[in-house]
């Protein structure tokens, strides 16, 4: 039990000696200190900036219909703290279904085409100036 009692209190006395001399061991955490306090900033400011374009990289990949859109929001986000990111995420996901659009002539069946309308009535007048 005294060979245990003084071994422990060897190693704590010697580990206390160690510690409290040390040069190197100071220097070397200074560096990693101060290196950790410029570098880190730094990469924080560009991950943050990563995630918050993320959307718009999305939505330009999946050629997105309303990229305009979704590249205000990202912006948007970035100063007001990323409350719309999460919008904009959902967003630059969103697959729009395949549509074929009907004809112009049958979108607004009340509405003539002004192309059709000034042709005929060319055609009109030409007829009236010959008879």
């Amino acid at each position: 039990m005294k060979k245990t009692l003084l071994s422990i209190l060897f190693l704590i006395s010697s580990q206390y000696a160690f510690a409290s001399g040390g040069g190197f061991e100071d220097r070397l955490a200074d560096i990693i200190s101060w290196t950790v306090m410029l570098i880190l900033p730094f990469a924080g400011i560009y991950l943050f900036w990563k995630a918050h374009i993320y959307p718009e990289v999305l939505a330009e990949k999946n050629n997105h219909p309303q990229l305009q859109a979704i590249k205000t929001m990202c912006l948007l986000s970035l100063f007001v703290g990323g409350l719309l990111w999460p919008i904009a995420l959902i967003w630059a996901n969103y697959k729009y279904p395949e549509r074929d659009f009907p004809e112009e002539e049958h979108r607004n069946p009340g509405v003539s085409n002004t192309d059709d309308t000034v042709a005929e009535q060319e055609t009109e007048s030409r007829d009236s100036k010959v008879q």
